[in-house]
């Protein structure tokens, strides 16, 4: 009997009954029970890859270079310099990068005087503050300056939908949580930490820069791959090369299934050739343990930049011979010399998803078939599936499918009724199994993790809606030049798109002016005094950050005269009353 198998499933139903959003049938559980007892899985193969970071311990790469493994999704690093101590990426929450702190601090009491991001996920970023031990003389924290449009994703960017796909594809919310693939688990997100960055402020320019930092020469290299921010770190005296996100144990996230851009895959190809040139005899990833020895190391970044470029060329290749994205995605294959790798088993990304990922980057979302120039959308097809066959006849169907292992197809179906019909108790029952089945068949930690936290969200009515907090957190931190460049994403065009008006911010300590116009539905944003304006807001930066994270409210600054509106508070009103509430306007 495979014990997963039963134990996720019992969950599910003890969280049906507990959230009762959503009650099982005698029959479904009946049914759902036998499944899970027969199911096949990887969990084997899962579980021993995560031994690689599934226990917290503190690596001694070298005497000066420390990495803090199983605190959290991402590792940190500590190295020992002449006159202090540096860390590389901090974690995601405050909590894990304390854990590591206290445990770096048997080793060295010297002082921290660098902090140092790979680029701006939030893994290597929002644990930043643990490592700040007197915020009157805080370590300089560096990032390549092109972390800027990195950090305003977070901001302007399809932040709650990458929020919720995220929770899915680590699966925070899954009971026994097994691996994220790259590290244990991702300690952030659920309400249970808290987020602890530290905007930058010292920054590298370029694709390299050398510098000396608390008396230690080294170097640092612009390596982009999962982002173009990324930088790695050299350092000449121990020829060691921390290369941040530009490997793992596990086939990269050529594409992410959380959502992502095009990752431009020669880019990353031409960033693992400039690692191997440096000859590194020691590699210190942000994800997994370190490599030791010249001939280990040059050996396993060939295979690994080879399999990315075999990925990339081989899809153009099958794209000029007309194969769709998802025809190429089934069709590709590792090299049996590259698939037997242990860094190039499929436990994160997978071949299928970057090769679809490829397509997209070079042909946009258009297959080349006519038949997906304009589609009917997903609500139309199950309209007409519906209508064609009706629920009873697509709902047999799905069972049958169930029946005879054909899972994908057995969803498709059940889902045609529940887009229809919701509410409809069979028709979720078999999207569970089905997805419930497919998980467990996932060697990709991301797929299982999504597909079994989907299969939890209709079991249970988990709602994946972002922590406040988070952020209010980030507006507290950053430059407010961040938090007025989400203003066109959240601009509520269908109430507000005849409007023609500008608002002119005037903001004191440090002085900076911004306008925000409405034209043609759309709004404009720049860094500057307007030539015209309707209302002028006056404010310190501090006390406009109050009132965006709820601190205080308009209404009592106002009265303090520690903000002072021009054109009318009314007008004002009005003007903010055509954004939508994802960040505290509420106040006005």
């Amino acid at each position: 009997m495979n014990k997963l198998a039963v134990f996720v499933g019992i969950v599910l139903l003890v969280l049906a009954v507990f959230y009762g959003k959503h009650e099982w049938t005698k029959n479904s559980r009946e049914l759902f029970r036998r499944k899970l007892e027969t199911v096949h899985n990887t969990l084997d193969d899962i579980k021993e890859h995560a031994k690689e970071f599934n226990v917290k311990e503190i690596v001694k790469v070298s005497d000066s270079i420390y990495m803090g493994i199983g605190f959290a999704l991402a590792n940190s690093i500590m190295i020992i310099a002449p006159e202090g101590v540096v860390i590389v990426d901090v974690t995601e929450s405050y909590e894990a990068a304390a854990e590591i702190l206290t445990e770096f601090r048997k080793i060295t009491k010297k002082p921290i005087t660098d902090i140092v991001y790979t680029h701006s996920h939030p893994d290597h970023t929002y644990g930043a503050k643990a490592f700040i031990e007197d915020p009157s003389k805080p370590p300089r924290v560096w990032a390549h300056e092109s972390i800027t449009k990195g950090f305003g994703q977070y901001f302007y960017g399809p932040n709650q939908a990458h929020y919720a796909r995220s929770m899915r594809q680590f699966g925070v919310f899954l009971p026994d949580h097994l691996s994220s693939g790259i590290g244990i688990s991702l300690r952030y997100g659920d309400g249970s930490s808290t987020l602890a960055i530290k905007y930058p402020d010292t920054f590298i320019k370029g694709d390299w820069e050398d510098a000396v930092l608390a008396g230690l020469p080294l170097r640092f290299v612009h390596i982009p791959g999962e982002t173009d921010d990324q930088i790695g770190v050299w350092i000449p005296s121990e020829k060691a090369f921390l290369c941040a996100d530009d490997l793992y144990k596990a086939f990269p996230n050529l594409y992410a299934i959380r959502g992502t851009t095009s990752r431009e895959l020669m880019q990353w190809v031409r960033s693992i050739d400039k690692i191997i040139d440096l000859q590194p005899t020691m590699l210190v990833p942000s994800h997994t343990r370190a490599v030791i020895g010249h001939a280990e190391v040059a050996t396993l970044l060939t295979e690994y930049r080879d399999a990315i470029q075999f990925v990339h060329d081989q899809t153009i290749r099958l794209i000029n011979y007309g194969y769709t994205a998802d025809e190429i995605g089934n069709m590709l294959k590792l090299p049996a010399q590259l698939a037997k790798n242990p860094y190039l088993r499929e436990f994160y990304g997978t071949v299928k998803w970057s090769a679809k990922s490829v397509f997209t980057y070079y042909e946009g979302w258009f297959s080349g078939d006519p038949v997906d120039l304009d589609p009917l959308t997903r609500g139309e097809r199950a309209d007409r599936m519906v209508e064609l066959i009706d629920k009873d006849g697509i709902l047999d169907a799905a069972k049958k499918a169930l029946k005879n292992e054909d899972f994908q197809w057995a969803l498709e179906l059940a889902s045609f009724v529940a887009r229809t019909d919701p509410e409809n108790k069979q028709a979720n029952d078999l999207r569970v199994e089905a997805l419930i089945e497919l998980g467990s068949r996932q060697l990709s930690n991301n797929g299982r993790n999504y597909y079994l936290t989907s299969a939890m969200e209709i079991a249970s009515g988990l709602k994946l809606t972002s922590p406040s907090a988070a952020k209010l957190a980030l507006i507290s931190e950053f430059p407010l030049e961040y938090p007025l460049s989400a203003f066109p994403t959240i601009f509520r065009a269908d109430e507000c798109e005849t409007r023609n008006e500008t608002v002119y911010f005037n903001f004191q300590d440090p002085v900076s002016h911004h306008y925000v116009r409405f034209r043609n539905g759309v709004v404009i944003i720049r860094h500057e005094v307007p030539h015209n304006w309707d209302i002028k807001v006056s404010s310190s930066v501090s006390s406009w950050k109050q009132i965006l994270t709820g601190e205080s409210s308009a209404v009592v600054m106002l009265a303090t005269g520690e903000i002072s509106i021009e054109g009318g508070i009314l007008a004002f009103k009005s003007f903010m009353g055509c954004f939508d509430r994802d960040i505290k306007y509420t106040n006005f």
